[in-house]
């Protein structure tokens, strides 16, 4: 209503006044109102030949009557009218394309400043807008752009990658092979040589995009890409572990034995890796106290002897992790012998009744046990039922990503607007190491929540 009423106004000023450089300015910022500011910008040249503005002003005009005519459809057409250079940063991000290196001349006449406000964020390293980050899809611009130094930049832009994985998307990724020379970014190796990130597990994710990145480019050094295997080897082990973890409750007892192997034979190469792994160890933790758990509430031989390499593992860990490995070779020991021993004492008579004694208070702790477990059951399912962030958040705690993930997925169904859902599945698929994805979801989210805000 307000644009309808500001263009009535300037209508009304154009048929009763003469019109002034200002009011074809003001006119030429609305689409509405884009051809009215041509024809006006004509009549003022016919006017008022020798004004030195005329020059500046017709090329806004021109560049913005072609992106008028040719980019109708596009996310920055408004925003590019408008002269609003924030939202235009923004909306670039929303285009998938590139724009061609006359159209870039033609971007630079409406904004002149993009050259200086990158030309800056490389010197210091100080990113005025995380959309700048899409400039590089504007073909051509970096030969408007000379640094004198880009130390400043890729100190923090190293900083910001490790600390925040999310910080290094894919646009950001070429939004520094666009405006930073090769040269210049295999100055990063040194940056990491130099640096204490790696010792922190808590960077281990943005340390290894940030890597992966610099080797995809062809540009890390010999050391920085041992330390890139290393981290690789990491997320393959914590990747297995999960994998392993979320199948516990479900494998048969007369597999527990190679599954178990299986365990034990990542706990090795786990302690073979020469990095800090303590969420590694966490995780294995808790999966060695579940088979232990399996096997003495089991009642049957699984195992006819404790595993070959137990012993050696034992002595190589540290604590929790000594003692659950301690635990379970002491389980697997006894569910031999109390075996054996129950086979022996079954065989005489005269402990008939107290066998069937015996079975009767086994029914009843089955019976209660049951009642226990179905209620437990019933609690632990309401919130997989119930649609909202509180639900994902309750089974994100109990690390049950894949069953949070399965709740995000369907309240995205149901409101697909809803952008804090796409934050908690970007969360999650972090947490799942699906890195990709979790890009996908953040991008959405940021999607989502901007056009709520528009």
């Amino acid at each position: 209503m307000k644009k309808y009423l500001l263009f009535l106004f300037l209508l009304i000023n154009i048929l009763n006044f003469s019109t002034s450089i200002e009011d074809i300015k003001n006119l030429s910022k609305m689409p509405n109102t884009l051809n009215q500011a041509w024809v006006q910008f004509v009549k003022y040249i016919s006017e008022n030949p020798n004004d030195p503005s005329i020059g500046i002003l017709g090329e806004i005009l021109s560049a913005k009557k072609y992106f008028y005519e040719n980019y109708k459809n596009a996310p920055f057409l408004n925003s590019l009218i408008q002269e609003n250079f924030n939202k235009f940063c923004n909306s670039l991000g929303l285009y998938n394309g590139n724009l061609n290196e006359e159209e870039t001349q033609l971007i630079l006449k409406i904004f002149p400043k993009i050259p200086l406000s990158i030309k800056r964020t490389l010197e210091t390293g100080i990113i005025e807008l995380n959309s700048y980050k899409y400039f590089y899809k504007l073909d051509g611009l970096n030969k408007y752009i000379s640094p004198f130094t880009y130390q400043g930049f890729l100190q923090i832009f190293v900083d910001k990658s490790i600390k925040s994985p999310v910080f290094l998307d894919k646009d950001m990724e070429k939004f520094v092979v666009t405006f930073v020379p090769k040269s210049k970014i295999a100055e990063i190796n040194n940056i990491l040589n130099n640096s204490t990130y790696f010792l922190d597990e808590n960077n281990y994710l943005g340390a290894f995009k940030l890597l992966d990145f610099l080797r995809r480019e062809g540009i890390i050094n010999t050391e920085e890409l041992q330390t890139y295997s290393l981290l690789k080897k990491y997320f393959d082990l914590k990747a297995q572990i999960g994998e392993l973890s979320s199948n516990i409750y479900i494998v048969e007892l007369n597999s527990l034995e190679n599954f178990t192997q299986n365990i034990l034979n990542i706990t090795e190469q786990t302690l073979n890796l020469n990095i800090e792994k303590n969420t590694l160890y966490t995780l294995l933790t808790g999966i060695l106290k579940t088979i232990r758990i399996r096997i003495e509430s089991s009642n049957k031989i699984i195992f006819k002897k404790p595993p070959d390499n137990i012993d050696k593992l034992i002595e190589d860990s540290q604590e929790p992790l000594k003692t659950e490995l301690i635990e379970l070779k002491q389980t697997i020991l006894n569910s031999v012998i109390n075996k054996k021993d129950t086979s022996t004492v079954a065989s005489k008579s005269n402990i008939a009744t107290k066998t069937e004694k015996n079975e009767k208070n086994n029914g009843l702790v089955i019976y209660y046990a049951i009642i226990l477990i179905l209620f437990l059951i019933f609690i632990f399912l309401i919130p997989y039922f119930i649609l909202s962030h509180k639900s994902v958040e309750f089974y994100m705690k109990l690390k049950l990503y894949k069953i949070a993930l399965k709740i995000t997925e369907k309240m995205i169904i149901k409101d697909p607007n809803d952008y804090k859902t796409y934050i908690l599945m970007a969360r999650i698929l972090e947490e799942l190491d699906e890195v990709e994805q979790a890009m996908m979801a953040y991008k959405m989210a940021h999607k989502k929540k901007q056009s709520q805000q528009n």
